[in-house]
């Protein structure tokens, strides 16, 4: 199973040109929403590691689907989850 690591401020992942990241984008209307995104994978699922959820559980659930199915043994975790986060 994939592990979950959280980038300090600044931090960019391991390898940049082969990541799943989830970010979350702070919108005034809505709330927070978590973005998840992927660089480097599989034709396949290019398009496969670009979603956006409502809450952090679901963000997650779909990373940890996509890196399941493209063998990614990090999620990285964006600076501000650390501070949505309770």
């Amino acid at each position: 199973m994939p592990d979950f690591k959280r980038l300090a401020e600044g931090e960019k992942p391991g390898d940049p040109e082969r990541y799943i990241l989830i970010e979350v984008i702070h919108e005034p209307a809505i709330g927070n929403q978590y973005r998840v995104t992927g660089k480097g994978l599989d034709p396949a699922y290019q398009r496969s590691g670009d979603f956006t959820d409502g809450t952090l559980e679901k963000a997650r659930e779909r990373a940890l689907e996509l890196a399941e199915a493209v063998n990614m043994p990090i999620i990285y975790l964006s600076n501000g989850i650390a501070q949505t986060e309770t």
